[in-house]
């Protein structure tokens, strides 16, 4: 089963994770703001298009590749190292999804929510669209701010959430029309059906909104990277 020791190595993966898509756009290519490195790139002798193809196969397949190979490598060399390690990461994670695939095969609301946003791997993978959004915010912070690229990234991003939840969370509730006052007071009355009912509604909606706003970002930030690309001079 899915041991402590494996979930400790997991909140680890996914808190470098998170420090590689903040940092990594700048890394790779922050320097093209700066006078002197930056024109030396801006000067190859390829177009603006192959330039920013490179960019994006760079930083949204090749590195977190390398990255998500060289951690299940390490997870492997460590479980087999240390005797007292039972499973790898890879490992327990099927064995979760075995139990949740079968509990989900029993019918009740419990388990049809379990089917439909994580045995079928819904939640996954709008974690997957989340990332190349981030990815892409990133790059496109480490090319328009000259100093502080990921802080002053996080700082917009921040504000740019702030925002568009005060916009979406009214219209989110306004279409969750199974949630009616019936339902909860069910589950004020602890009925655990209707409060799976509640949040099943809820991630169908996030998942909808989140799909549609990671789409508008994703096109947004690569249109402005282009864009800063082709425009960018020193």
């Amino acid at each position: 089963m899915y041991s402590s020791n494996a979930l400790i190595r997991t909140i680890y993966i996914g808190i470098s994770a998170v420090i590689l898509i903040c940092t990594m756009p700048a890394k790779c290519y922050g320097f093209i703001t700066d006078k002197r490195a930056g024109a030396n790139w801006l000067m190859l002798p390829v177009s603006t298009t192959e330039k920013f193809v490179s960019m994006l196969i760079i930083t949204m397949i090749i590195i977190p590749a390398v990255f998500l190979a060289g951690v299940i490598l390490l997870d492997w060399l460590i479980v087999a190292l240390d005797p007292n390690l039972d499973t790898t990461i890879i490992g327990g994670m099927k064995e979760l999804f075995w139990l949740i695939s079968e509990m989900a095969a029993q019918e009740s609301e419990v388990n049809a929510f379990l089917t439909e946003n994580i045995a079928n791997g819904k939640i996954f993978l709008t974690c997957i669209d989340d990332i190349a959004t981030w990815i892409l915010m990133f790059l496109l912070g480490a090319l328009y701010f000259k100093k502080n690229k990921a802080t002053k990234t996080v700082l917009a991003w921040i504000g740019f959430c702030i925002i568009i939840s005060i916009f979406m969370s009214p219209l989110m509730l306004s279409m969750s029309g199974n949630i009616n006052m019936e339902t909860i007071n069910a589950v004020n009355n602890g009925d655990l059906e209707a409060s799976y009912m509640i949040v099943d509604e809820l991630i169908n909606k996030t998942i909808v909104f989140d799909v549609i706003l990671d789409t508008i970002l994703m096109v947004g930030a690569a249109v402005g990277i282009f864009f800063r690309i082709k425009t960018l001079k020193h």
